[in-house]
């Protein structure tokens, strides 16, 4: 027999080798249908004029060459078109969507696509399964029972004709208006191929209403009446009856689709389809369906059935553009955490492998998981189902709702088309480091979170938290508009007599504090022994020079107030009093009695003192040696803080300290700081009162119209709760993300801003706010007017917040800087044997990088501790894009 592969380079080379000699802008594709066989399509000028039999003449000659023609084996069909032919021809499709036509047909040339921004209804979401007994129709039933409570008009039909049983689920609710059993699917469909032309049975015959205590409604379309006939019926639609529908001039499937929109205008039609290989099944998840949610539990046996049914799902799906699908793990058993870990890994990589990754979706985003649940199963009907079984499907239920318009319009009034662009000119997000942030803009960007009443108090020592939490904003607003800063504490505690000082920070801010150089130069010349010293003498060095007034205290250090009195404070002669101090046999009960004094004047004068550390990461500069400087500082001044702090009553430190750096610390009674340590991170809430905040204060328009809709202004964002805050938010950039994300828009903009330890970076989300309103504003097409930016922009906006935040890690972490480098054009998951060819590393240093990875929220190990090496690590969807790698399975 022919060699498939060869023939397909054989082909293709050898036309376009020849061709291209009279037509270099030639195309040849040579596609594989599922049985090995070829289709061919030849693009060329050089068919202008000529009959198809001359064109097969031409294409025959050439292929003599290899000992082949248009009409043997392999090649099954083809088609020989000129450029102009080829812009008219029409979109492809497959004529018959069951499963052996599908799966036969080629791939096609384009891959289909519809507008996916927009939600539309009614959505029509068909819930399949390869094998029976997972739990489908129930999972159908409570998906619908939860859209209704959600005041949607849902549809349900039962197109499991070999098997029915959804309509038993919803008895004795079930009936309609005359109290008899209707007509059902089959009855409709048998008897308009019978008579197409008769309206019999009338599609509000098939219909019964379920009476649900909720505001929305609920209609079933059972499969039929349960008799002999209904036998009969069933046995005399077979395949070709199912050919001839998709054939005729009429197709009772379609039409039955389109009498029960036009005789319920539902949100969402839910279809229950017959499990298997069956023309049914095919029918309701390749024709019907918007969206398929198959059902399975991740086993072998399931996994090697789904396999073809997945292979004709994103066929079809790329030659019309659906249908998309979603997947639902059930029932998934009670396991240990490590076991469960493994079949979700399992489930995940089977899902990226056979469907892939759309573009903009993660694999989280594309499953449910239901878990065995006895009570389920106990259930005579549906109808009387708990919440917290209801509360299960919830995942699914938001998925299909937000693929959907809202119910009535969310938007102000005021924000119309005019308004629109009104806004869009005045939004403005600033996502500048607190570095780079002139002094004066800090109060109007810094925003409270749930963290700051903990911060204030006077036991919370230290602060942890990744780079880009808001730790060096927290700093500069205390240290540099400290009035604010009291303003803002004073709804949780009174700090007018407080006084906060830079005891380390950027050396801009005061002459007193050292840079990376001077510290390493302390160091060279007292040796690595001596930090607690220094911390000691440091802290009453910007004491001094903070409080003028301590020089007239007779009992202080002359020698310290002779320095700080000096015209120009130099570092170098910093350095030198800290190195005498240190030096001196005396040098620490002297300095530990200064302190002590200087905390009794400060108690006697009603006055008290925060000493704030900024920069404890970049501050001690960069490299091996400079890291070791620098864990050592750290332990001496955290150690040192322990031991003498709680003697001091008017003096409180507030240490700003990375997580990663804190987590390599290792001093006498570190778990001490469990009681006095702040993790900072942001919730939720704390997300979208920041994005209000600027968007209150930049835009006049858009903030009158939040404060007459939602009563929204920046003195009240606060006391708003978590469903408040996303309400407001939707004028911005709506409810959804569309019919193609199935997610809601603050659900998609949270977990893209957060890296794999899910620690969400504020500077991050105004950043894609930016950026979104830039592109917003050079799309040509116009948009809805009721919100300010599209789902688009928010989708090609996330790249440049990928590739901002890799940045911000490659400053914040140089040593990481050439591994992350050579992560581009890798794929995640990643394995470590991939990892160690990557990096050229091995044993140790491998092991190494990839800890410091995983500490820094870029990995995430994705297998469990008794799996076999390799290890496997996903990457974080905030760095994929700026690291230049890509998800496996994305298409």
């Amino acid at each position: 027999m022919t060699d498939i592969s060869i023939t397909f380079d054989q082909i293709k080379s050898h036309l376009l080798q020849e061709l291209q000699l009279q037509d270099p802008k030639v195309t040849v594709s040579v596609r594989e249908t599922s049985l090995g066989w070829l289709t061919v399509q030849v693009v060329t000028d050089c068919f202008e004029g000529r009959t198809l039999a001359e064109r097969e003449e031409k294409i025959d000659s050439l292929l003599a060459a290899v000992k082949l023609n248009l009409g043997q084996y392999p090649i099954a069909s083809y088609s020989l078109l000129t450029s102009q032919e080829e812009v008219e021809q029409p979109d492809e499709s497959i004529q018959l969507p069951l499963w052996s036509d599908i799966l036969m047909a080629p791939d096609p040339n384009h891959r289909a696509s519809i507008e996916k921004d927009i939600p539309n209804r009614p959505q029509i979401v068909t819930f399949y399964s390869f094998k029976g007994g997972v739990g489908r129709s129930t999972a159908l039933g409570m998906v619908a029972i939860l859209l209704v409570n959600r005041n949607r008009r849902v549809v349900i039909i039962d197109f499991d004709l070999e098997a029915p049983g959804i309509s038993i689920l919803f008895r004795p609710n079930a009936v309609d208006g005359n109290g008899v059993e209707p007509y059902g699917v089959l009855d409709y469909i048998h008897q308009r191929y019978l008579t197409p032309n008769e309206n019999i049975p009338a599609i509000e015959d098939c219909i019964h209403q379920v009476n649900l205590p909720s505001r929305g409604e609920l209609f079933l379309v059972s499969a039929g009446e349960y008799n002999e006939n209904y036998v009969h019926r069933l046995a005399e639609l077979d395949r070709r009856t199912w050919q001839s529908f998709y054939k005729g001039e009429t197709n009772p499937v379609q039409q039955l689709i389109k009498d029960i929109k036009e005789q319920i205008d539902p949100d969402v039609i839910l279809i229950d389809a017959r499990p298997g290989f069956n023309d049914t099944g095919a029918i309701a998840l390749l024709d019907l369906a918007d969206t398929g949610v198959i059902c399975f539990s991740p086993t072998d046996q399931s996994f090697d059935g789904l396999r073809w049914v997945i292979q004709a799902a994103r066929k079809q799906s790329d030659y019309q553009g659906k249908p998309d699908l979603r997947f639902l793990l059930t029932p998934m058993p009670t396991l240990a955490e490590d076991q469960l870990d493994s079949w979700i890994t399992k489930a995940e990589d089977w899902i990226v492998e056979h469907w892939g990754l759309p573009d903009g979706v993660s694999v989280g985003e594309l499953y449910y998981k239901i878990f065995y649940n006895p009570n389920i199963a106990a259930l005579s009907n549906l109808i009387n189902a708990s919440v917290n079984l209801l509360n299960d499907y919830l995942p699914i239920v938001d998925a299909i709702d937000a693929s959907l318009p809202d119910i009535k319009p969310v938007i102000p009034a005021t924000t119309n088309a005019g308004n629109r662009e009104t806004i869009l000119n005045e939004l403005r997000f600033e996502a500048a480091r607190a570095q780079d942030l002139q002094a004066d803009n800090i109060p109007t960007i810094f925003q409270r979170t749930e963290d700051f009443p903990k911060f204030l108090s006077n036991r919370t020592w230290l602060v942890r938290g990744a780079k880009g939490t808001g730790k060096s904003i927290l700093f500069r607003l205390f240290v540099e508009q400290s009035n604010r800063a009291k303003e803002l504490a004073s709804a949780d505690v009174d700090l007018t007599i407080c006084q906060f000082i830079a005891a380390h920070g950027e050396s801009r801010l005061r002459n007193s504090i050292l840079s990376s150089e001077n510290l390493a130069n302390y160091e060279q010349q007292v040796g690595e022994n001596s930090w607690a010293n220094f911390w000691l003498n440091y802290a009453v060095l910007q004491l001094f020079d903070n409080f003028p007034e301590l020089s007239s205290i007779p009992e202080l250090n002359n020698g310290l107030a002779a320095l700080i009195a000096e015209e120009h404070l130099t570092q170098v002669s910093i350095v030198e009093w800290l190195v005498q101090r240190t030096r001196s046999p005396q040098a620490v009960p002297q300095a530990s009695d200064e302190l002590s004094k200087i905390d009794r004047w400060l108690n006697e004068n009603n006055r008290s003192v925060w000493l704030l550390y900024d920069e404890l990461d970049a501050g001690f500069g960069f490299g091996s040696d400079s890291y070791a400087r620098r864990r050592r500082a750290l332990e001496a001044l955290l150690a040192w803080w322990l031991e003498s702090g709680s003697n001091l009553k008017r003096i409180v430190p507030k240490i700003f300290l990375r997580e990663d750096i804190w987590n390599q610390l290792n001093f006498v009674n570190k778990g001490h700081y469990v009681g006095r340590s702040l993790q900072l991170s942001w919730d939720e809430a704390d997300l979208w009162r920041l994005v209000l905040r600027q968007a209150l204060q930049s835009s006049s328009t858009l903030s009158r119209a939040l404060e007459q809709e939602f009563g929204v202004t920046v003195g009240r964002l606060e006391t708003f709760e978590l469903g408040q805050l996303r309400r407001s938010l939707y004028p911005l950039w709506g409810e959804r993300m569309g019919r193609g994300k199935k997610a809601f828009t603050h659900n998609w903009v949270r977990t893209r801003i957060a890296d794999s330890n899910e620690i969400c970076f504020p500077r991050s989300l105004i950043l894609l706010l930016e950026e979104a309103i830039n592109k917003e504003k050079n799309f040509l097409t116009e948009y809805s007017s009721e919100i300010i930016l599209r789902p688009k922009s928010l989708i090609d906006a996330f790249p440049l917040v990928s590739e901002q935040r890799v940045d911000e890690v490659r400053n914040e972490y140089p040593e990481l800087e050439e591994p992350l480098n050579r992560l581009q054009g890798a794929s995640s998951p990643i394995d470590e044997d991939r990892l160690s060819n990557t990096w050229n590393l091995q044993d140790g240093e491998l092991s190494l990088h990839i800890k410091e990875m995983v500490e820094a929220g870029i990995l995430k190990e994705r297998s469990r501790p008794k799996d076999p090496p390799p290890r496997i690590y996903s990457i974080a969807e905030l760095y994929l894009y700026g690291l230049g790698m890509v998800r496996k399975g994305q298409r």
